[in-house]
């Protein structure tokens, strides 16, 4: 139950989908829906504004038709990441606090898991903050190697929410049913654990498959764009240094 439900949390880390897709991010990347920043390890940057102009190290690049309608769309595409990142997060909070308050409903305790929710909440903006800053989404610079480090790290993170939180909870909550009906009975209240953690598994088992393929959509978007900027990168010679991803 625990790598089910940790998965769920685990969504909302950036780093975890690129690490899926065994990319490395050779550059950081600031977006905010419409300007596209990339920034060198040196700390020069090249940027591409709303009206696809193209500046690097702060000059101005005159590009043909072709090559803005390249970047154009090098840029929509690279923020167009944004929401699709974002929204399979949420969806896997969401997820998560869906089956906990049935849960609750389940054991009639309705506010027995707050505390896992709120530590929840907290997680996610944890690791949403990393990738955040002023509105903008930050991908930052990192190989697939330590990318998976952080993931890793996440995942232990998670596992220790859910140990400390859940599981006491759901045992306080079993507990305080069972003096209320009668007397708590250790057999009793092991079985129901078990049913518990069933119940749970069986939730995320329901919700999996749709997460999985949404996590693999992400996976393939940024192969594609990947692809994209080799492309982009032999139309605009200029923008070499500045190149994002390696597969």
């Amino acid at each position: 139950m625990k790598k089910l439900l940790t998965f769920s949390l685990l969504m909302v880390s950036a780093s975890s989908y690129a690490a899926q897709c065994r990319i490395d991010i050779n550059n950081e990347v600031r977006m905010d829906g419409q300007n596209l920043e990339i920034v060198h390890a040196n700390g020069e940057k090249a940027v591409v504004d709303e009206e696809n102009n193209l500046f690097i190290k702060g000059e101005l690049i005159e590009l043909d038709a072709d090559q803005k309608a390249a970047i154009e769309d090098y840029r929509e595409k690279m923020n167009a990441y944004i929401p699709q990142a974002k929204q399979l997060a949420s969806d896997g909070l969401a997820l998560a606090n869906d089956i906990i308050d049935d849960i609750a409903v389940s054991l009639d305790a309705p506010d027995a898991f707050d505390n896992v929710k709120a530590a929840a909440k907290t997680f996610f903006e944890d690791v949403e903050s990393r990738y955040y800053k002023n509105g903008d989404f930050i991908l930052p610079a990192d190989s697939f190697d330590s990318m998976t480090e952080s993931w890793t790290a996440d995942f232990e993170k998670a596992q220790e929410i859910f140990n400390k939180e859940f599981l006491t909870s759901a045992f306080d909550a079993l507990s305080a049913k069972m003096k209320e009906e009668g007397g708590l009975n250790l057999t009793a209240l092991s079985e129901s654990m078990t049913e518990l953690q069933a119940k749970v598994a069986q939730r995320l088992a329901e919700h999996s498959k749709e997460v999985e393929q949404q996590a693999e959509g992400l996976c393939d978007s940024l192969d594609e764009m990947a692809d994209q900027e080799q492309d982009l990168l032999k139309k605009i010679p200029e923008l070499k240094d500045y190149q994002v991803f390696t597969i």
